[in-house]
């Protein structure tokens, strides 16, 4: 079944900790929840919109893979509407401010999993500071092209705050766990980053912050990928 996803979910699904009761949070179609009961690496899954159309669908897909006793859809803004403990919490497909904003809402409901996986659309390094300051864990991270795309994947345990590396503001926008083990994927995104910004240093007042700023960006995109 796993391999019916897209190739970002394929890479949350490979996250997810075998045995884990997973909340899939934005689950638009419940592929993911479906895919993980349906290979039994998770006992159950709570797949849960906001929205009611996607959640139609998605009952209707989980009761043709036979899986409606285990996957279970929640209506429900957020972790709002979910009652029961989860080992596995996922959110992805949103931008990381409605992803922190998520998290802070149902914060007691989050520190009681034992493991957070997102993957947000924008502001990552946003949502990567977000966690180290209120005590989580960098565990793993991945990143993957998918249609053309690129997108990473945090993985995070609730407690400890380690695995962030120096803090510093290019660590924290490109992934702490992607630098550390030069991510070949990361390095291809680089590469095109460095190319990006190169042309636009060449028409900027090199006596300015920003140009220093983004020099200094490009200095180290360059440097990771050679």
């Amino acid at each position: 079944m796993k391999n019916k996803l897209s190739d970002r979910l394929s890479a949350v699904y490979d996250l997810v900790t075998v045995g884990s009761v997973v909340a899939d949070v934005g689950c638009d179609h419940a592929f993911l929840s479906i895919a993980l009961v349906s290979d039994g690496r998770s006992p159950e899954a709570y797949a849960m919109d906001i929205n009611k159309g996607p959640l139609e669908k998605a009952a209707a897909n989980i009761e043709a893979a036979g899986l409606s006793e285990q996957v279970h859809t929640i209506l429900s803004d957020g972790l709002t509407g979910l009652e029961k403990s989860v080992d596995s919490i996922v959110i992805c497909g949103m931008g990381g401010s409605l992803i922190i904003s998520i998290l802070e809402t149902s914060i007691d409901k989050v520190r009681n999993a034992r493991e957070i996986i997102l993957s947000p659309q924008s502001d990552a390094a946003k949502v990567r500071i977000w966690l180290r300051d209120h005590d989580f864990s960098l565990a793993e991270e991945k990143a993957v092209i998918d249609a053309g795309k690129y997108y990473e994947i945090i993985k995070v345990v609730p407690y400890g705050a380690d695995g962030w590396g120096d803090g510093k503001a290019f660590t924290m926008k490109y992934g702490p766990y992607l630098l550390k083990h030069h991510d070949p994927v990361l390095a291809v995104h680089l590469k095109k980053r460095e190319q990006v910004l190169a042309s636009i240093l060449n028409g900027m007042d090199k006596s300015s912050s920003r140009y220093v700023e983004l020099k200094g960006e490009e200095d180290k995109c360059r440097s990771f990928v050679k």
